[in-house]
């Protein structure tokens, strides 16, 4: 009788201890887990992140050449407006758009001119890039170009608000036909077509998307 029960009372023992094996067992293996997702994941911020030491001073980025030298072909592919209209753009941005003055004292600022911001969202609208390809045209690093792009789009928004060029404007049904005669004469296989408009899927009912979609249209035209 006695040996039946200490046989019992080795089993009991036996199971508590596999039991305890088990869950040991189990406990590593999400320490593992989560060891390596978190190493994972600082492996992916340290390869896709562009610090200043390996960008160039934006004073020589590729923006700052495109800007003095560039011609209406090179801002149109880059900004989608000519260079006569993004400086018609430009000058009602600077209003909207607070950059500080610099200090004798502290860090410069990356981005020390207007067109330097609004090139930068209009290059993010256009292109759909990513910041670290913006970061490398614009010679910043990916949170500067972060917070930057943030500032801008709400700045733009307001420059775009009640702005005429801005708006949507169709030609008059004798314009359209003039139009479509051109189109036609050099594409014989479009018929009764007087324009086209080309672009991104964005979401609807963004008020900025929108506006940004009327002053391409309106002032790439011009």
């Amino acid at each position: 009788m006695a040996s039946e029960e200490d046989s019992d009372v080795l089993l009991l023992l036996a199971d508590a201890f596999v039991r305890q094996g088990e869950a040991l067992h189990e406990a590593r293996r999400e320490v593992f887990r989560l060891l390596v997702e978190e190493a994972w994941k600082a492996a992916m911020r340290s390869r896709h992140y562009l610090t200043a030491q390996c960008l160039d001073v934006p004073c020589d980025s590729a923006w700052m050449v495109l800007y003095r030298y560039g011609s209406d072909i090179n801002f149109l592919n880059a900004t989608s407006l000519t260079k006569s209209s993004f400086r018609q753009l430009l000058r009602r941005f600077a209003s909207y758009y607070y950059i500080p003055r610099a200090r004798s004292r502290g860090r410069p600022l990356k981005l020390r001119y207007h067109h330097q911001v609004l090139g930068l969202v209009l290059c993010f609208y256009v292109g759909s890039m990513e910041l670290s390809s913006l970061s490398m045209l614009f010679a910043v690093p990916p949170s500067t170009s972060a917070w930057t792009l943030r500032w801008a789009e709400e700045a733009l928004s307001k420059t775009l608000g009640k702005y005429s060029p801005a708006r949507i404007s169709w030609p008059s049904p004798s314009h359209q036909e003039e139009l479509a005669k051109l189109v036609e004469a050099r594409e014989p296989l479009l018929k009764h077509t007087f324009g086209f408009i080309d672009g991104k899927n964005f979401k609807e009912n963004t008020t900025l998307i929108l506006n940004c979609k009327k002053v391409n249209l309106k002032l790439a035209a011009t």
